[in-house]
């Protein structure tokens, strides 16, 4: 029983020491980070990119990302490829861009983090889009159920009329 306190109090005392060393070490870093992929005006330009693509025409945005994939512009495809209006098969595409794009999700950071977080709910929204096709794939299996039972439930009710 000594023996299992003990233990636990020393891990408890590990734990809170090793999270104060890796705060110091997340809080020392110098402000000049050189290992950002994407600067701020970097960041800029693909929110404006982004908001242009949000307002656009249809015709425009499929313009916007054909030119975005004909420059090689990674961030900027895998953002527009990855709107909250995406099909399933765009978010999959845009998972690749991610992938493809260094990120360096410091504090210094924030435009790389800004991508994580993009990548991040562009993942999410595709479980959710697989979630649901799976949802409504049982609820026509359910549907196709509840009307079998209904033609059976007539007919056992014809076969009472009938005997009656």
């Amino acid at each position: 029983m000594r023996i299992g306190i003990v233990l636990l109090l020393s891990m408890l005392i590990t734990g809170c020491e090793f999270q104060r060393q890796l705060k110091e070490i997340y809080e020392e870093t110098p402000n000049v980070v050189t290992g950002c992929h994407i600067g701020d005006e970097r960041l800029s330009g693909l929110l404006y990119q982004e908001r242009n693509f949000l307002s656009a025409k249809a015709s425009q945005r499929s313009t916007m990302l054909n030119q975005a994939i004909s420059a090689g512009d990674h961030p900027q495809t895998a953002l527009l490829l990855s709107q909250p209006s995406a099909s399933a098969s765009d978010l999959q595409k845009s998972l690749q861009y991610f992938s493809k794009q260094g990120i360096n999700p410091t504090r210094d950071c924030p435009g790389d983090r800004y991508l994580l977080l993009r990548f991040t709910q562009a993942k999410l929204m595709l479980e959710i889009n697989q979630q649901r096709g799976q949802l409504q794939q049982e609820n026509q299996e359910l549907r196709k159920k509840i009307e079998a039972l209904t033609q059976i439930e007539q007919e056992i009710s014809r076969d009472r009329e009938i005997a009656q």
